[in-house]
């Protein structure tokens, strides 16, 4: 895989004011000029009540109705451009598809508003959901992973923000917060426009996207890859390759693009990852430091392989032992199949040269696997269930 080392350029105009973050915290995007400038004539010379209705108007317009969402993405395209290489868009065309069927299974509104997207031609790691379920993927996202599990966690954190309105949300949040300072009422002609265009787009490195909304896309993010064929082990790991990529290339990393006030950062994210996978095996497995533990012991640390580095490579072990406990699988026995580890039906591990073998491993799970059913912490559970969308 390539290291993308470039750093942070500008990618929007100065009407978007603002740059597409890296992807050290996967961001969401405000309306663009074209589509801005129609929310600041609604909002010029309105007041009061009439204000917010106008801005819940045109908000919904974009978020909402076929032709609002593709006049956003055609206006997406227009600033950004379009990368289309064929087996890019082959690839992410899939991964939708999988994904959008793996969020079904948790909250099927998904089929309400289907998402679209598009691959442009930013060479910076960052992807976006806007409003409409509209979504991008830098092209950028490649030259950090070509890795299809790794690449999937970043789309589900994007589709989390989408599933819940974080964007729409933060977007009014900001415009009522306008009208209640006078800064949109009372004034007419392109002034007044302007000045409404600039409190959208000029905080694109605060966009109302708290913490607390990526806290709750990121544990949407798992939720939702445990309904599919991916990796779960793959959302800790992700964030591990990004920390070791921001040290080996610091130049492809400007710093904190957001706060850590404002964002959780990428160590906070990735034990958060961690501490999951190891309540989805009943506290049976875990990792830390590049060591796989079962049952409290050392199973594995693997080697590093490619430009894939040791600890890396240890959270995705550690995200197929999850699985495999998560499905009772730890109640067969471990066992070798040429250079891969198994447990039950769960591949749990491809050996390297680097590695101990497969037959001494599977041997070695044997003696500290538990054969009990894992016992998935409440905690667990809870956040599972609040992937589900709330009955009315």
């Amino acid at each position: 895989m390539m290291i993308a080392a470039k750093t942070r350029r500008k990618v929007l105009s100065a009407a978007l004011g603002g740059l597409l973050g890296l992807g050290i915290s996967f961001t969401a995007m405000p309306v663009p000029q074209a589509h801005a400038d129609i929310m600041g004539a609604i909002l010029a010379g309105v007041q009061g009540a009439a204000a917010y209705a106008q801005v819940d108007k045109a908000l919904n317009y974009y978020n909402n109705s076929e032709e609002g969402r593709q006049a956003l993405m055609a206006s997406y395209q227009k600033k950004l451009g379009v990368n289309y290489d064929e087996d890019l868009n082959e690839q992410l065309s899939s991964m939708m598809s999988n994904l959008t069927h793996a969020i079904g299974a948790v909250d099927p509104t998904i089929y309400n508003k289907p998402y679209i997207y598009f691959i442009n031609n930013d060479e910076s790691f960052n992807a976006f959901c806007s409003l409409g379920h509209v979504m991008s993927v830098n092209t950028g996202m490649y030259s950090m992973t070509s890795n299809p599990d790794e690449i999937a966690v970043v789309l589900l954190h994007e589709m989390g923000h989408g599933q819940k309105d974080h964007v729409a949300a933060g977007t009014r949040k900001k415009m009522r917060v306008a009208v209640a300072a006078g800064v949109v009422s009372g004034a007419a002609g392109g002034g007044m426009t302007d000045l409404a265009l600039d409190i959208l787009v000029n905080q694109i490195d605060n966009v109302s996207i708290t913490k607390t909304d990526e806290w709750q896309a990121d544990n949407l993010a798992l939720t939702y890859l445990l309904h599919s064929n991916y990796n779960p082990g793959a959302t800790a790991a992700m964030w591990q390759r990004v920390m070791d990529k921001s040290k080996s290339e610091a130049s492809s990393f400007v710093g904190e693009i957001f706060s850590p006030s404002d964002h959780p950062t990428n160590q906070q994210r990735r034990d958060n990852y961690a501490s999951r996978l190891s309540d989805l095996s009943g506290g049976n497995v875990s990792c830390e430091d590049g060591v796989v533990k079962v049952s409290g012991k050392e199973f594995v640390r693997p080697a590093a392989y490619g430009d894939m580095s040791a600890k890396e490579r240890s959270y995705f072990v550690l995200g197929n032992l999850a699985a495999a406990y998560l499905h009772q699988q730890n109640l067969q026995p471990a066992t070798a199949d040429g250079n891969v580890v198994y447990l039950g039906n769960q591949p749990v591990m491809s050996c390297t040269a680097n590695d101990p073998g497969a037959a001494e491993l599977a041997e070695k799970l044997n003696t500290l696997k538990s054969s009990k059913p894992a016992t998935v912490p409440s905690r667990e559970l809870k956040k599972q269930a609040e992937a589900a969308p709330k009955k009315k």
